[in-house]
Formats: C-alpha cells, sequence, structure tokens
C-alpha cells in the first residue's frame, strides 16, 4: 500500500468499527464517544467549539449533541457572553464513561501501532497531530 490516503481511509474506518464495538457497552458511537471526550477535556464549549476542534460539520455536531443531550450525557447551559449560544456541559453520565472512552482510544492505538517501537509510535503520534493541527488551521 503506497497511497497514503487509503491508509488513512483504513486508520479511520478501523477506528471507527473498534470504538463502535467497545463504547456500545454504554450506548454511545465512536462520533458520539469523540464529542464526551471533547466536551470532558473542555468542560464547557458551545457546539461550534466542540465542532471546530472534531473537524466535523455544524450539523452533524448538532445531531450528536441532541442526542447526548436526550439519552443524559449532556446538558446545555445558557452561554451568559452570548444568549444565542449554548454551553455544552458533560454530565455525571458523561463523566463516568470518560476513563472508559479514554482507555479504547489508547487501545485502538496500540492496535494500529503494535508492530512499531515506542520510539516509532511516539512519532506516529507526533507527526498525526501536527497534520491535525495543520488541516484544522486552513478552515474558515
Amino acid at each position: 500500500m503506497e497511497n497514503p490516503f487509503k491508509a488513512l481511509s483504513i486508520l479511520y474506518r478501523k477506528s471507527h468499527i473498534w470504538l463502535n464495538n467497545s463504547c456500545s457497552k454504554f450506548g454511545l458511537s465512536a462520533a458520539q464517544a469523540m464529542v464526551i471526550l471533547i466536551a470532558c477535556d473542555f468542560n464547557a464549549l458551545t457546539q461550534d467549539e466542540i465542532a471546530k476542534r472534531l473537524g466535523l460539520d455544524k450539523s452533524v455536531v448538532a445531531k450528536t449533541v441532541t442526542k447526548l443531550e436526550k439519552s443524559g450525557f449532556l446538558v446545555r447551559m445558557a452561554n451568559t457572553k452570548d444568549r444565542r449560544t449554548y454551553n455544552i456541559q458533560p454530565t455525571e453520565k458523561a463523566w463516568t464513561a470518560y476513563p472508559f472512552v479514554q482507555e479504547q482510544l489508547d487501545i485502538c492505538f496500540q492496535r494500529m501501532t503494535h508492530q512499531m517501537s515506542e520510539q516509532q509510535q511516539a512519532e506516529f503520534k507526533h507527526f498525526l497531530l501536527l497534520a491535525a493541527a495543520a488541516t484544522l488551521a486552513q478552515e474558515d
């Protein structure tokens, strides 16, 4: 396999399959688990901020947040700085799932890098984060 975009597609697809399977324990999809991860990492974000941090379309995030709110993982609180927006905050249920989601992400990373040395894993992670940041910086 010489095409890096094919490799990215495989990594994305397989990691979502792994996360969907493991996070079903909490009734979560991979996409929902990522929103919970971001919500807990930052404690209070607007939907727009979640969309930007995950590089997702605002409408996709809105639907995901609505589902997570209905299932008790997130709450919407009025934003005191901008009454047109809401802060999305994790509930106790989200905080309960949060360590599990973090652990599952670590397991996924180990599954995709198990043939690499620790140094190669660290470099791979560094380059993935660098590429993601460069990609997000080009939006807007």
